[in-house]
């Protein structure tokens, strides 16, 4: 009897870890699609209501089936027949692998090769999971009210905020509330743009059903020949991959939880900037065309001159051969700053809202007034680029103290800003 387990641990092992491998390597599909404002998103309609509809169990999907496993099984000779003496690419015999023959009962491989028609015909159709998410950029006199609105609401109807700075939040929504919850948040302020996309996470989540019904099984065969087991090196070699396969199971467990809350909670992008705020003049006024340089300020004009100003944190000092004083972070964010003559004179207010008149046709751009300075944010729908103007309030009737800062990416913003409004705050 002690030689029949010493015998079967081989093939076991071997066989446990071919489960193993399929289940790591098979690739998961995830289906997508984006509705954007060319008309594929009209009145509310959701994506859901234009093309997702339930779609039939594919064969072989029981309660966890796997028809990948099943098929890497006959590939390799697990059927009925094979030799147990050519080793695992021969397969296991009808006479072998006991453990193997048990396994592809448990999962539905037949001797033909084909999946067992008792897991499919459980149900004849599967819903869909599907994962949406939408994107709102609008204007509004009150940007922070109305953000405020939308969190009261979100929490009012089961769901939660998993971000939120100035201008911006971010909510999961119940699934079942999204498409109402959108068009309500479209009724409360100027639509830039929106887009509802959609990601169908069916397949994933079979999948990951599947491969975690299989390692659990594994993991109950092998804690059973555990028990059994009668020298230290079998036990060794047992608890060995019984640690292997648990790790798996918990990394599938988590997988499965987080596919869940997918299918259970939609996403929404919320950005808001204030409106535009009309002024007397025309944006193309020449006393404003040095305006353009500023987004990408990296030469000086015989009007201006470096000004130093603190290093922000996470920031170092730059060499600049065209002596701009200026910094960078790792992460590709630049901070400089300059003097220039207040041509025509004006005040810093004066000279904020200018700007934000002017960039406003090619950017999302904000004003935000703080004690020490005035600051223009400018938000690049396309590239996601974003850059600072600071007009800084110890300007005076003669000079213009301006810094500027460029950000690649939001989130180098998200990291680096605070850094550089600091400096902005301790100007004296």
């Amino acid at each position: 009897m002690e030689n029949y387990y010493i015998l079967l641990v081989p093939y076991l092992l071997l066989l446990s870890s071919v489960f193993l491998l399929i289940s790591c390597a098979a690739p998961r599909h995830y289906d997508s699609v984006s509705y954007e404002n060319s008309g594929a998103y009209e009145d509310g309609e959701m994506v859901a209501e234009a093309g997702y509809s339930p779609a039939p169990a594919r064969k072989g999907y029981g309660v966890g089936g796997s028809p990948r496993a099943a098929s890497v099984m006959m590939d390799k000779g697990m059927g009925i027949g094979g030799s147990a003496t050519g080793g695992f690419n021969d397969g296991y015999a009808e006479s072998g692998d006991i453990l193997g023959r048990q396994m592809m009962a448990d999962y539905g491989t037949g001797a033909d090769g084909d999946m067992a028609e008792a897991g499919a015909s459980s149900t004849s159709y599967q819903a869909r999971m599907i994962n949406y998410t939408g994107s709102i950029t609008m204007q509004s006199a009150e940007p922070e009210v109305l953000i405020d609105t939308v969190a009261a609401w979100t929490k009012a109807k089961g769901g939660s905020i998993s971000n939120r700075r100035n201008g911006f939040i971010s909510l999961q929504i119940p699934v079942a509330e999204f498409k109402n919850f959108f068009n309500q948040i479209l009724k409360l302020g100027r639509v830039t743009s929106k887009n509802i996309s959609a990601s169908d996470i069916t397949e994933a989540y079979a999948d990951n059903a599947a491969r975690l019904k299989i390692a659990e099984s594994t993991l109950a065969r092998l804690q059973h020949l555990l028990a059994a087991a009668k020298t230290e090196k079998e036990k060794i070699a047992l608890l060995k991959e019984i640690q292997r396969v648990s790790e798996q199971i918990e990394q599938r467990k988590l997988e499965e939880k987080e596919l869940l809350r997918q299918a259970a909670f939609s996403t929404i992008n919320l950005w808001v900037s204030n409106i535009p705020i009309a002024i007397p003049y025309r944006a193309n006024i020449g006393a404003f065309g040095w305006f353009s340089n500023l987004p990408n300020k990296n030469t000086l004009s015989n009007k201006e001159k470096p000004l130093k100003l603190s290093v922000p944190k996470d920031f170092i000092e730059i060499e600049d051969s065209n002596k701009m004083w200026s910094t960078a972070s790792a992460l590709n964010a630049k901070f400089s700053a300059f003097e220039r003559k207040n041509e025509p004179k004006g005040t810093t207010s004066f000279w904020a809202e200018a700007m934000l008149e002017f960039f406003k046709d090619k950017y999302s751009a904000e004003l935000k007034t703080e004690e020490n300075f005035s600051l223009v944010r400018l938000l690049n729908s396309i590239t996601a680029e974003v850059h600072y103007i600071a007009l800084l309030k110890k300007s005076d009737e003669k000079t213009l103290r301006i810094a500027v800062a460029y950000f690649p990416d939001i989130e180098a913003e998200k990291k680096n800003s605070e850094a550089v409004l600091e400096v902005l705050r301790r100007v004296k």
